[in-house]
């Protein structure tokens, strides 16, 4: 609603700026640029916001700032800590499943399954919303990690595997999505470690 609003609004401006004296099609000296009165238009002439950078008004505290920031750095802790783990227990893993020549599809797996869902995790977020997916990738790490934990042949470990890594790549873009979220855009490299 509020967009057509601007919109018409826009179309109105453009038009009363094509009815002032001398701006007809023929006129050369005040001959205006539509495609410029249109994108002036549509921008909002709010100045409240001239202290922030990129428009960002809603900031946190001192305080929730930091306890979200330090919950964020758990979780990619936690994704990170399964993503190398992993590498010093793949020679007892390969020995007790018996994998031969692939046990390079135990760290495989998750990699490929941890690239492959980022966008799409991404972009659900936008859709379910932040905190929501992030908890469903939690749950998708933990669940996967736990069933690897039951597997009994190598085809299921690396199946379980790949579902820990759909989780543990979600949160890995999840938190750098959070972390620009609640941060403004002057402070964004100083909180993302940049």
């Amino acid at each position: 609603m509020k967009d057509q609003d601007v919109g018409s609004d826009a179309l109105a401006v453009v038009a009363s700026e094509c009815e002032k004296p001398g701006m007809g099609t023929g006129s050369s000296d005040g001959e205006i640029n539509q495609q410029n009165v249109l994108s002036s238009a549509v921008e909002p002439q709010d100045t409240s916001d001239a202290e922030s950078i990129g428009g960002q008004r809603n900031t946190m505290s001192k305080k929730r700032l930091l306890i979200s920031i330090s919950t964020l750095s758990i979780c990619l802790f936690v994704s990170f800590v399964d993503q190398t783990s992993v590498s010093t227990a793949t020679p007892a893993i390969a020995g007790e499943l018996d994998t031969g020549t692939s046990t390079s599809w135990i760290g495989a797996s998750f990699l490929i399954a941890s690239t492959a869902f980022q966008l799409i995790n991404g972009r659900l977020s936008d859709i379910f919303g932040r905190k929501t997916l992030l908890l469903i990738c939690l749950a998708l790490m933990g669940l996967g990690d736990l069933a690897c934990g039951f597997a009994k042949n190598a085809e299921q470990l690396f199946a379980f595997r790949s579902v820990a890594g759909i989780g543990g790549g979600g949160i890995n873009s999840l938190v750098m999505i959070i972390v620009s979220d609640i941060t403004t855009l002057k402070n964004r490299g100083k909180y993302q470690g940049k």
